[in-house]
């Protein structure tokens, strides 16, 4: 999806805009919150207003904003979150773009000691129980099935029935 398509979509579930480069630390909360969703992926567009209008970020040195947005994902996410980081031009006007995908292993991300999850376009704060329903809900290890492999796409966890020499044989699969 090219940048203009995210500008028509507007904000929402998985799709930020900040206005500036200054409002760091608000797009990282949201991409935080966005990851913990159920939709697992976010994009921050930085140098976007709240109504879609494209006013470009900050001139200056480009590469070192992106060094800086990298430095505060790596020191503020925890656990690490691996997010992409580009500048697109718009109307001749630079947008930084910052996206990424939360593992399906990790149950949930923090910035900055805090976990944020996205409902629509609003973010909230986490509780501690949310947290703990968060971990029991997208850990296997607490719920065993049925669940669609990462890898391969079979469904495991589940009762198999067979008929085998012996009579009904009955498997929970892994």
């Amino acid at each position: 999806m090219d940048l203009s398509e995210f500008l028509r979509r507007g904000e929402g579930q998985s799709l930020e805009f900040k206005k500036s480069l200054s409002l760091r630390r608000e797009g990282l909360e949201a991409l935080c919150a966005m990851l913990n969703a159920d939709v697992a992926r976010g994009i921050v567009l930085f140098g976007v207003e709240p109504d879609g209008s494209v006013c470009g970020v900050e001139p200056g040195n480009s590469d070192k904003a992106q060094r800086s947005l990298s430095q505060a994902i790596g020191s503020g996410f925890e656990p690490p979150l691996i997010a992409e980081i580009w500048i697109d031009m718009f109307q001749e006007k630079p947008v930084l773009v910052l996206a990424a995908q939360r593992d399906p292993a990790v149950p949930y991300h923090e910035y900055d000691g805090r976990a944020w999850i996205r409902q629509g376009s609003q973010k909230r704060q986490l509780s501690l129980s949310e947290k703990d329903q968060l971990r029991r809900k997208r850990d296997r290890a607490f719920h065993p099935g049925p669940w669609k492999c990462d890898r391969c796409g079979s469904i495991a966890g589940t009762l198999s029935w067979g008929v085998t020499g012996s009579g009904l044989d009955m498997r929970q699969s892994d």
